[in-house]
């Protein structure tokens, strides 16, 4: 594992009693399974089964163009979530990425204007 992100409702302070909430965490790892199914069943077995963590597994390079393709739960992690564990620095790279490519307006992100081409 190379960086860890809690987020969602917790991170906010939002959070409700158990069970309406859960714990939502972004795993930044390496060498991790291609097909997500494969990836899913890995998360799981470390799991070791059902749990109130709602956990989200990729790569650093997944993490990156999570960023430069807009996906809002990781743009919303990185903006709101608490880093908690960033061991070579990819989450900061990516929150330096996600402040040059988009702003927020309110739960909407959009594209900067002098952002450079994606």
């Amino acid at each position: 594992m190379v960086g860890l992100i809690l987020y969602g409702s917790l991170a906010r302070g939002l959070e409700k009693p158990f069970p309406e909430s859960d714990i939502d965490l972004i795993v930044v790892a390496r060498n991790l399974p291609e097909d997500l199914f494969e990836r899913r069943r890995m998360a799981t077995k470390i799991k070791r089964g059902e749990s109130l963590v709602e956990d989200l597994w990729m790569t650093p390079e997944e993490l990156i163009d999570g960023v430069r393709g807009g996906w809002g739960v990781v743009l919303d992690a990185l903006e709101d979530g608490i880093v908690i564990y960033d061991r070579l620095g990819v989450i900061s790279e990516a929150k330096r990425l996600l402040r040059s490519l988009f702003k927020r307006i309110g739960r909407i992100w959009v594209l900067n204007r002098s952002s450079p081409v994606v």
